[in-house]
């Protein structure tokens, strides 16, 4: 593996200690919050893939042999195999308007990620929440959807590793296509990117509330939002998406923050439609979790599954080549990890996930499948230093479906070179 000189940063904020439902935490203020707090943090990242430029590929193929696939670059830029950046850099504020009724909450990125892709600095987060409605708050504008636990996580507090799980990345980090070609209902259509990365965000209107019964949380919400791109206020279409999450959580005493004792359980649900060639498709997503996090042990679990269109990104898998989109098809995704904070300042975490792609079409499906063993050390109350190393495999479960010669062998070509994955970040927030 190559190494380079780490130099990556990224920003978010430190959350008000309150419990871990993250629909309270990042739509919330306390009444005695104040009317502004700025916050921010960085996470300048190295990371580096152990792969080295593919050979003997076949057919129309052939001239990209000597290169490395695109798996095995650093996003977001896809240049090399080894890359120092700020991988995140943000910067917001938050606060009330009118204490206890009205709070706002904004957030800018400026670190080099899936969302910053095609802009050098993007609006993540603007809205604003109304907390009238007994049972009912409703909170306004650009935010993330309440969908995974992943998706949700404030990834500079509560997140132990530096990349999400496949099934997260591939089925919730959306960007928006525009067809390049035919347009094929079954199978694959070829496509090209708009836009950045959503983030797991989006424009829209939330209605949720958290109830609380002894140790019992409760918590609901429901979202209608425009299904487009994060840097775009209107919508593209005339379709909705409809996003609702149930959670259920026992808290353990009295702990609270981000990181509180508990267990819980969610599931969630996502209907939509985007537009593709001049016709509609479905984009449904959905999933189910829980968590246990007590004393020095954690473990969590989340299945995801998308139905309708599933991204399978360029084909082949090298720059400037057209993205391979299904339009009616499926993909599903699990992970399991765990953790132990064996001491004070240090925590060691474990991660496998498995990420099934266009199920539907025996020749496209493929399986990626990821360990991540993690370190985290917290060396500072609001910095720490996170180490990751990722084994990764991909595999073509139906090889014999592709046709023989040229497009069979090039497949097991490019499965058998994407390469293991290793990474450092720190993390400073304020």
């Amino acid at each position: 593996m190559k190494t380079k000189t780490i130099v990556l940063l990224a920003a978010l904020l430190p959350l008000p200690a309150q419990a871990a439902n993250w629909l309270q935490i990042q739509g919330n203020e306390a009444p005695n919050s104040g009317h502004f707090k700025l916050f921010g943090f960085l996470q300048p990242t190295y990371t580096t893939i152990d792969a080295d430029p593919i050979q003997g590929l076949l057919g129309a193929a052939a001239p990209f042999n000597g290169q490395l696939t695109l798996p095995n670059r650093v996003g977001p830029d896809l240049e090399d195999n080894d890359q120092a950046q700020f991988f995140r850099a943000r910067l917001g504020a938050r606060g009330n308007i009118l204490p206890g009724k009205i709070n706002y909450f904004l957030l800018a990125e400026a670190g080099r990620n899936a969302v910053t892709s095609q802009r050098d600095v993007m609006m993540t987060d603007a809205s604003i929440t109304f907390n009238y409605i007994p049972g009912a708050r409703i909170r306004a504008g650009l935010f993330k959807l309440p969908t995974s636990e992943e998706a949700l996580v404030a990834v500079h507090l509560a997140y132990p590793y530096v990349y999400f799980s496949n099934a997260a990345t591939n089925l919730l980090v959306e960007s928006q296509a525009r067809s390049t070609g035919a347009v094929n209902a079954t199978g694959a259509s070829n496509g090209a990117t708009v836009s950045g990365g959503s983030g797991f965000r989006d424009w829209g209107v939330q209605v949720y509330d958290w109830f609380n019964k002894g140790p019992w949380e409760f918590s609901y919400a429901l979202m209608v939002s425009n299904g487009n791109e994060i840097e775009a206020l209107s919508d593209n279409d005339s379709n909705k998406d409809i996003t609702g999450r149930l959670q259920a959580s026992y808290v353990f005493g009295k702990s609270k923050g981000p990181n509180r004792e508990d267990a819980s359980v969610w599931l969630w649900h996502q209907n939509g439609e985007r537009e593709f060639g001049g016709q509609d498709f479905d984009r449904i997503r959905e999933g189910i979790g829980a968590r246990y996090q007590k004393g020095p042990w954690r473990a969590t679990a989340e299945y995801l599954r998308g139905d309708g269109m599933i991204f399978g990104g360029p084909n082949p898998p090298f720059p400037r080549q057209p993205v391979q989109i299904g339009l009616n098809e499926k993909a599903n995704g699990w992970y399991l990890e765990g953790g132990w904070r064996f001491h004070k300042n240090w925590e060691t975490s474990l991660r496998h996930d498995v990420f099934n792609r266009m199920t539907e079409t025996a020749a496209l499906e493929r399986q990626f499948t990821t360990t991540t063993l993690a370190a985290n050390w917290f060396f500072y109350k609001n910095t720490r230093l996170t180490l990751n190393y990722e084994w990764r495999e991909l595999d073509v479960p139906n090889l014999s479906a592709i046709p023989a010669g040229a497009q069979r062998t090039n497949a097991q070509l490019i499965a058998d070179n994407l390469g293991d994955r290793a990474s450092v970040q720190l993390t400073w927030f304020f």
